[in-house]
């Protein structure tokens, strides 16, 4: 009786441990084995984030000319950008970082805009301790139709992070695509979104895109 006891137990304290495990270990894992088979090499541009990065198909042929390499892991939250920083970011080096995230902290997440700018500092202060060469320039949340009653939240974030961005400019930059993906009456535009109304079409990664390379060359790089 007292064995049995013991194995519901340990049951349950594993079953405790194990529903606290990070939910992108598979994602990170696959990152580790790529980057141990293709070797990418220190200081590429690193495209890192939620599901807006890891979409990203087309993104070796927009930004042509640029050693760039992809790490976005769908659903992460800044977070798990700053959880993962270690294994993701430090062993390539890169010498920019292009950052989305956010825009699922408010919304699975339930996190307020505050959070989210206390989590980004975060951030940054692993990327100054770690990686003082490295510069970051993280991208406005982008407006939804699937997420559109989250507009105010995500206009307080944009705002923080540019604040943010003015007050240490030689390191850290702001990349403001929001505008650009309203439609004329204020709402998010349809025209640059996949059916599911949340992720963008290849349309929006267009314009996605034409902001990045823009940034880049503004720049100099």
């Amino acid at each position: 009786m007292r064995r049995h006891l013991l194995v519901l137990i340990l049951a349950s304290v594993c079953n405790c441990l194990l529903a606290q495990l990070p939910t992108f270990e598979a994602e990170i894992h696959a990152f580790e084995r790529l980057d141990s088979i293709e070797k990418p090499g220190k200081g590429p541009i690193l495209l890192y984030g939620s599901s807006t990065m890891r979409l990203w198909k087309t993104y070796q042929q927009d930004l042509a000319g640029y050693r760039v390499v992809n790490r976005g892991f769908g659903g992460s939250q800044m977070s798990d950008a700053v959880y993962y920083f270690d294994r993701v970011v430090l062993p390539l080096a890169p010498s920019w970082i292009l950052l989305y995230e956010g825009d699922n902290d408010i919304s699975n997440g339930k996190k307020p805009p505050e959070q989210v700018l206390r989590d980004f500092e975060t951030f940054m202060q692993l990327v100054q301790q770690k990686l003082p060469g490295t510069k970051v320039a993280v991208y406005s949340l982008r407006p939804s139709i699937a997420r559109e009653q989250l507009m105010p939240q995500q206009r307080q974030v944009n705002k923080f992070f540019k604040k943010y961005c003015r007050k240490h400019r030689k390191k850290t930059f702001f990349i403001d695509v929001y505008d650009q993906l309203l439609a004329p009456n204020g709402k998010p535009n349809p025209n640059y979104l996949d059916p599911d109304k949340l992720h963008l079409n290849a349309k929006g990664y267009e314009l996605w895109a034409k902001a990045t390379l823009d940034f880049l060359k503004k720049q100099g790089l």
